[in-house]
């Protein structure tokens, strides 16, 4: 099966090798480009930091270094697995969204939390009594779909990426009858919209569940 995968480098290159490693012709194309922006931790420090995902960790840069004896509490596996790569020490895995991870950190009732964010985020609900100062460290630029390419699939990684792939296909004439989605999970599914060959989301928010829908279909 070829399969287009469009999330943002260095992701995509390591997705296309695990999608190889299936027995799938992986072609790898970004349509996500991330840049890191300037930015200053806040004077009073906060009592934890929230990090909801692997570019944030990346793009965070050296200004995040004092921070990095802090609590940090991250959105799923793959952003603590990039988050002790990068030196911080007191790494703690949430439960795969930010809704998730915010709801589960309310119920301690924490002072201050810091959010190192990209400008694209989730709108979530913020729980009364939790205090969240967010720091955006990166952005994400939307590149086009240079042409249609030969895919039976397309693995999604995030709502922004389905939403800005289903138009480019529409835009450059693609039939969606003819190709089929995997998404990480089901509001990204939502985001591409519908008439696909087929469309799963998978169980969990993380890549492993992703690729295990694509290993199950041959």
């Amino acid at each position: 099966m070829r399969v287009l995968v469009v999330r943002p480098e260095p992701g995509a290159s390591a997705t296309a090798a695990r999608v190889r490693a299936l027995g799938h012709e992986a072609m790898p194309l970004p349509l996500l480009a991330t840049e890191a922006l300037d930015w200053r931790p806040p004077d009073q420090p906060p009592a934890a930091v929230i990090i909801t995902s692997a570019a944030a960790v990346r793009h965070a840069g050296p200004a995040a270094a004092a921070l990095h004896g802090l609590p940090l509490h991250c959105v799923g596996e793959a952003t603590a697995r990039a988050a002790r790569a990068a030196g911080w020490a007191r790494v703690e895995t949430g439960p795969g969204t930010m809704q998730g991870l915010i709801d589960q950190l309310a119920a301690a009732a924490p002072p201050a939390l810091l959010h190192l964010a990209g400008e694209d985020r989730t709108e979530v609900t913020i729980p009364a009594g939790l205090t969240i100062i967010t720091r955006t460290v990166y952005r994400a630029r939307l590149l086009p779909l240079p042409m249609l390419l030969p895919v039976d699939a397309m693995l999604l990684h995030s709502q922004r990426t389905a939403r800005h792939l289903a138009a480019e296909w529409d835009r450059l004439g693609g039939n969606r009858r003819s190709v089929s989605l995997f998404a990480i999970s089901p509001l990204t599914l939502a985001a591409a919209g519908p008439g696909w060959r087929s469309a799963q989301a998978a169980a969990r928010p993380d890549e492993a569940a992703l690729l295990a829908m694509l290993g199950k279909a041959g």
